[in-house]
């Protein structure tokens, strides 16, 4: 038998537990709908100069716009992009209307809504870590000081690449940061390196939680009852020092008439720099679930099982 393989079983029979194939965290994930969405931070006065098209509807190759995200026509007469992620042909952005001055009311038109990410009904929206010590055999309730809310689960580089016209502008890298799975950075319809092409990454936190926490039944997620203060910073990647915006709501746990579910409730209006009266809304809703980890100990086990079981055929 292998000495390292004999090394390795040997631990796992000394280490592993059955806490190993417990729940590691909670993944605010699908079924979800909703987004995280900008309006008013590019405008223009044709749709055409919104997607970085001439005035014949011809793409430009060193196009500034956003032809893959949609827009709509404010009571003005000019137009603003929806920077939307995730991306969903069924998302309702008529909750911009309630910013009021602007829009033309709850019945304004939505123009290119007509691309779907493909993950949009299981995008994780965040995690939830928990220490389970007061737990017994996977039983009770783990209260809100024992919970770490993480929204900021994807790490960027900052670096943004030519698109495929060959577009000539040098790439621009920043430090590595976490960023909201939201971000719209992260889609794949960010494909330009202006400010008007979606360099947008969000950092989402939250304080204040209040609430009963996390019930666990024989080792499930039965309930969750929690409401949290949640505050989102929208930084515009390419400009350093020209500060974030920031938008604020809350996260509830185990709202809807549904134990398990969660809801974003985050609006508002903020400027920063040379973007004025940026709309914010932030309105993604699902059912959480936990996430079990691989049972790496119990394989080994096995594995030292079924490796020991020749050598007994050849002592025999």
């Amino acid at each position: 038998m292998n000495h390292a393989l004999t090394t390795a079983c040997i631990a796992a029979a000394i280490g592993w537990t059955p806490s190993l194939l417990a729940a590691e965290f909670i993944d605010l994930a699908g079924p979800a709908t909703g987004f995280a969405a900008l309006s008013n931070a590019k405008n223009s006065t044709t749709q055409n100069g919104i997607e970085g098209k001439d005035a014949s509807g011809n793409f430009d190759p060193l196009h500034n716009g956003l032809p893959e995200y949609p827009n709509y026509q404010l009571a003005n007469g000019n137009y603003t992009a929806i920077i939307a992620g995730p991306q969903s042909t069924t998302s309702d952005y008529s909750a911009f209307a309630a910013f009021g001055s602007g829009f033309s009311g709850s019945s304004f038109q939505v123009n290119n809504q007509n691309i779907t990410q493909s993950d949009f009904s299981t995008l994780s929206s965040g995690r939830i870590d928990y220490d389970d010590s007061t737990l017994v055999n996977g039983s009770g309730v783990v209260p809100v000081s024992a919970l770490t809310f993480d929204f900021n689960t994807f790490a960027w580089d900052g670096t943004i690449t030519p698109d495929q016209t060959g577009d000539p502008r040098s790439n621009w890298t920043v430090d590595p940061v976490n960023i909201s799975p939201l971000s719209p950075v992260q889609t794949p319809f960010n494909d330009g390196s202006g400010a008007g092409n979606a360099q947008f990454y969000h950092l989402i936190s939250i304080s204040n939680v209040t609430g009963d926490g996390l019930t666990f039944v024989n080792g499930e997620l039965t309930e969750m009852d929690f409401i949290g203060d949640v505050t989102v910073n929208t930084f515009v990647a390419p400009f350093a020092g020209l500060g974030s915006l920031e938008y604020t709501g809350t996260l509830t746990g185990g709202s809807l008439g549904d134990p398990l579910s969660y809801v974003f409730d985050v609006s508002g209006t903020d400027s920063a720099g040379i973007f004025g009266g940026v709309n914010f809304i932030l309105n993604r809703s699902g059912t959480a679930s936990l996430v079990v980890p691989e049972p790496t100990g119990l394989a080994l086990l096995v594995a030292c099982a079924l490796s020991v079981l020749p050598v007994q055929r050849r002592r025999r």
